[in-house]
């Protein structure tokens, strides 16, 4: 894919107020957080600007672990508050066309990382995804994914949904929409409000 001209990205009419605080991270002021797209190179706030997070991976403190009946997970080490940048989430990019043969194979292996990113845009996080891919589905999640622009190409984010703990698994819900009408996939996360399954309300 290509990319556009920085001149050509979305320039906020943000600017610092020199006090040393980030500047851009308020969607009722800065026209880019708004429209979930992160500022550019050129941003008028300079180094202040906190809409870069993405592009400069600035994640959480993450570790791997293993679940009593989840399989592997991923937890944070350190405290998050709502609307924290957590972790992109990042694999492989497939077309829709690929995508049926793909979740039949990765449901066989008894994994599914697939995520849609556009109407005919897939992530396959299977092979070649990065430590996201082991966030864990809750039907009362920690997290939530969200679509974001970064250099005129979208890219998938985690991010905090509430208050989370140091130490505590990341979870958010899969809403996985069963297309090849395979058997429910149960859902392990034991909140009161648990609907059984993975698959969207």
């Amino acid at each position: 894919m290509a990319i556009r001209p920085e001149a050509n990205w979305s320039v906020c009419k943000c600017e610092s107020a020199n006090d040393g605080n980030l500047c851009c991270t308020d969607g009722s002021a800065c026209i880019n957080v708004a429209t979930r797209e992160e500022c550019p190179n050129n941003c008028p706030a300079g180094n202040l600007c906190g809409n870069q997070r993405i592009q400069k991976k600035q994640w959480k403190k993450l570790s791997m672990i293993k679940t009593e009946s989840k399989g592997c997970g991923l937890r944070v080490d350190e405290a998050c508050e709502p609307g924290d940048f957590i972790v992109e989430y990042v694999g492989e990019a497939v077309t829709k066309k690929s995508v049926d043969r793909m979740i039949a194979r990765n449901m066989h292996r008894n994994g599914n990382y697939m995520f849609e990113l556009s109407d005919q845009v897939y992530i396959d996080a299977c092979h070649r995804g990065g430590i996201a891919r082991y966030i864990n589905h809750s039907c009362e999640p920690n997290c939530i994914a969200e679509r974001w622009r970064v250099q005129a190409i979208t890219r998938l984010a985690i991010f905090a949904k509430k208050h989370i703990e140091k130490g505590e698994e990341l979870t958010f819900d899969y809403q996985w929409v069963n297309n090849n009408k395979q058997a429910p996939i149960k859902c392990c996360c034991s909140s009161p409000i648990c609907r059984g399954h993975i698959s969207a309300r």
